[in-house]
């Protein structure tokens, strides 16, 4: 780093933390800048009606619950947090020390 700077790691705080948001679908789109994730809670109909439409349309519309923007830069470190962090769920790869995406 130039001129003696000192890297910072950034420590997820719990004690600082807002509420939970569920979502049980994510839409993806690339764009030369950035990476967006949609966040949705789908919820299947609950009507009759809603049921009906949904069979005419092909569509279900699904609450928008966050809308995360991700520079492209740290994709790749991303990627290989998650999957880091699946092959220890999975019981496979080192047991991780906290990766990090920068």
């Amino acid at each position: 780093m130039p001129n003696g700077e000192k890297p910072v790691q950034i420590v997820a705080d719990h004690s600082l933390s807002s509420s939970r948001i569920y979502a049980n679908y994510v839409q993806v789109s690339v764009s030369p800048i950035d990476c967006t994730l949609t966040f949705c809670d789908v919820i299947g109909p609950q009507s009759e009606e809603e049921a009906l439409r949904m069979q005419k349309t092909g569509t279900l519309p699904a609450p928008v619950k966050a809308v995360i923007a991700i520079p492209n830069q740290i994709i790749d470190g991303l990627i290989q947090a998650l999957q880091a962090q699946r092959d220890k769920q999975m019981g496979g790869g080192k047991p991780s020390t906290g990766t990090t995406v920068q």
